[in-house]
């Protein structure tokens, strides 16, 4: 009777005459060590096996533990034998997901890109239950060939769904008159405000030796505070916009919104005198008072309103995550409000242009 499978390889858990020593990896025993244990074990039953003078050669690993001789024991009663298994690797399956199968996973992506991949085999296989339901291996190959990479996820409100914020985004991108449609990047100007915290910190987990205290020095604790930053960028990489005021106390009030608005006009007016821009924030109440609004427009300029729950649409909200994320990278340097303003100025003056910003989020 032959063990071959037709192709070379042997039948799953058929075991083998020899088998070389590997230099990496397992690090099976050898086949003397394991027809040792066993004439040990036929000689002195387990009592041979868990003499104490075996016990430095285990922590050595120069002698297989006692749940490995029983397990060869089991093997030795049951087929005669103690040889290893053969290795033989991971192998692709060959069936892979193709035709309408493919299609159902890339539709299935598109509407629920952070669902599980079980998740997904089981809609695959639901859709055409003529096929054996698919391994997880198949579906990451099948999403690599359809130019799927695993990001991270972020999650839009259902409030964005309902049919008149559907519609309030379509206007927006579509409309020549109230939206943005034809105006290219270059006379773009986004406005918004974010707030920055320095918390105070002191990491309650490291790593030390068991016996060491897991104790570091350092600041104990950081100063407390936080910061409001209002920012306007424009799209324009050859003539770069950038203006921004921080606040170490209160938030954006209309107040305050109005001055930022005056005084980032007159910025305008001085660098780009003549020039008119197209500006646009979302739906917070300052941002669509009368007085903002007048005073954007009577400057000679536009103001167009991004649809409600869609920051996605908005350039800025991406300029404020990377400040984010380049100020943690020096977060232990920032131990004062005063030194997280200095740090945000210096981020956002290497920031510019902002050109890729309106283009990532569909400005032409």
């Amino acid at each position: 009777m032959s063990n071959n499978n037709g192709d070379g390889r042997l039948v799953a858990g058929t075991r083998t005459e020899e088998r070389p020593h590997p230099s990496k990896g397992g690090n099976p025993y050898s086949d003397e060590m394991r027809e040792q244990v066993i004439e040990m074990w036929l000689i002195g039953g387990m009592e041979a096996l868990n003499a104490p003078h075996l016990l430095p050669l285990r922590h050595a690993k120069k002698f297989p533990s006692l749940p490995t001789c029983k397990r060869w024991i089991e093997q030795y009663q049951e087929e005669g034998n103690v040889r290893p298994k053969r290795a033989t690797g991971n192998h692709i399956a060959e069936r892979e997901i193709e035709g309408i199968d493919l299609f159902h996973l890339g539709i299935y992506r598109q509407v629920r890109p952070k669902a599980y991949i079980d998740e997904v085999r089981a809609f695959i296989h639901n859709m055409n239950p003529t096929v054996d339901p698919y391994s997880p291996s198949q579906v990451v190959r099948a999403e690599q060939r359809l130019g799927l990479s695993r990001k991270a996820a972020s999650t839009t409100s259902e409030c964005a769904y309902i049919p008149i914020n559907l519609t309030k985004r379509v206007i927006y991108w579509e409309d020549p008159i109230d939206g943005v449609y034809g105006v290219p990047k270059e006379d773009m100007i986004d406005i918004d405000e974010c707030c920055l915290n320095l918390q105070s910190t002191n990491r309650e987990w490291g790593k030390v030796v068991r016996e060491v205290r897991c104790d570091a020095t350092g600041h104990y604790k950081r100063g407390e505070g936080k910061i409001s930053l209002l920012h306007a960028i424009g799209g324009d990489d050859n003539a770069p916009i950038s203006f921004h005021k921080q606040y170490t106390e209160g938030g954006t009030d209309l107040w305050r919104f109005y001055c930022f608005i005056e005084e980032f006009i007159e910025y305008l007016n001085q660098h780009f005198p003549g020039r008119s821009f197209c500006f646009t924030m979302d739906n917070l109440n300052v941002h669509k008072n009368p007085m903002v609004m007048n005073l954007i427009r009577g400057a000679g300029h536009r103001l167009v309103f991004r649809a409600p729950y869609w920051s996605c649409d908005g350039a800025i909200e991406y300029v404020f995550n990377t400040i984010q994320t380049m100020l943690q990278m020096d977060y232990n340097a920032i131990k004062t409000i005063e030194e997280l303003q200095n740090a945000i100025n210096v981020v956002i003056g290497n920031l510019a242009p902002f050109g890729r910003y309106f283009e990532h989020v569909g400005f032409p």
